[in-house]
């Protein structure tokens, strides 16, 4: 066996470990025979699939995204493809019961395995986590719904336009602001809020990651029509890129005798939210920021099925400001 090809087989063994190596032409006939002769004593009778989740990425990334698919396969049962990019035309495929892990897939096959794998008859997502640009376009022909999952997007984000066009695309930095815009968003059913909102002038983020800062930014300009006479800065957080529970620290809106807030208090697994209006007293709400692990985070993606227009909007404005 040469050292390449015993590097691919390592990097299929770390995503499932206790799986079987076989040709791709088997992959199927091995599923349904591990199915049909799994000690169902042990472990349990076979749940029901409910979806087919797809993950392209480098190694490294793919190992968390199979612990974190392992982690909801214990909840409802998913078809897990995990995938990372080479340049083999006939690379290791290792199969568990509902896993399929494939190593070194040239990125022009890639479309064509995801084709012969995903079941047809179960909505299709795509978590993508890196990898050829060039391969996105096609992969979402075959995909409900695309979640974009990687450290720069900029390239990705650039061609949404004509990702939008193809499927339901969405950003896992978007599911991590879900409860910082829900909260925000509760502060609007305050009418002092409402009306205060009209005044804004300036928007201070503190981000752990400047690209869910934009995201963010541009929710709160396209929802509120801002024009460029709002202000908008993004500073870095203190403590190191992506560290903390969620990629904001703190949000401020301030306008003319009105200033709201959003921070996470020091040592605490929760978002404050808060109103200052001059000569009124000061509103306060606290909400749990939850678990944001990539499990609990990919399980709220699974119960989507529609477009995002919301995100859809934000991510086009987002485009347009600086970090």
């Amino acid at each position: 066996m040469s050292d390449r090809e015993a590097r691919k087989l390592k990097m299929a063994e770390d995503l499932l470990p206790g799986g079987r190596d076989v040709p791709f032409a088997e992959i199927e006939v091995t599923l349904a025979r591990l199915v049909r002769d799994g000690d169902h004593r042990k472990r349990g009778p076979a749940r029901a699939l409910t979806a087919t989740v797809i993950v392209v990425g480098k190694p490294e990334r793919l190992v968390a995204a199979a612990d974190a698919l392992e982690q909801l396969s214990e909840a409802g049962g998913v078809r897990a493809i995990l995938i990372s990019e080479g340049e083999h035309t006939a690379p290791v495929a290792r199969v568990t019961e509902n896993a399929i892990a494939i190593s070194g897939l040239a990125p022009r096959y890639l479309n064509n395995a995801v084709a012969a794998l995903r079941l047809s008859s179960l909505p299709a997502m795509v978590w993508w986590r890196g990898g050829s640009v060039e391969a996105l376009d096609d992969l979402a022909n075959l995909a409900d719904r695309l979640v974009l999952d990687i450290a720069e997007p900029d390239v990705v984000w650039a061609r949404a336009d004509t990702l939008f066009e193809r499927t339901a695309l969405t950003d896992l930095r978007w599911t991590c602001l879900t409860r910082w815009r829900a909260a925000l968003a509760h502060l609007f059913d305050l009418s002092h809020v409402r009306r205060g909102a009209a005044s804004a002038h300036t928007l201070t983020i503190e981000a752990r990651d400047v690209f869910s800062a934009r995201l963010f930014a541009g929710w709160l300009k396209s929802q509120l029509r801002w024009t460029s006479a709002v202000r908008i800065e993004i500073r870095p957080a203190p403590g190191a890129k992506g560290d903390g529970p969620t990629p904001l620290a703190g949000v401020k809106l301030a306008g003319d005798g009105l200033a709201i807030s959003l921070r996470v208090p020091q040592g605490r697994a929760c978002l404050e939210a808060a109103v200052d209006e001059a000569g009124g007293e000061p509103t306060a709400r606290i909400v749990p920021l939850g678990e944001g692990t990539l499990a609990s985070l990919l399980g709220e993606e699974l119960g989507v099925r529609t477009r995002d227009l919301a995100f859809e909007q934000a991510l086009v404005t987002a485009r347009e400001i600086p970090a």
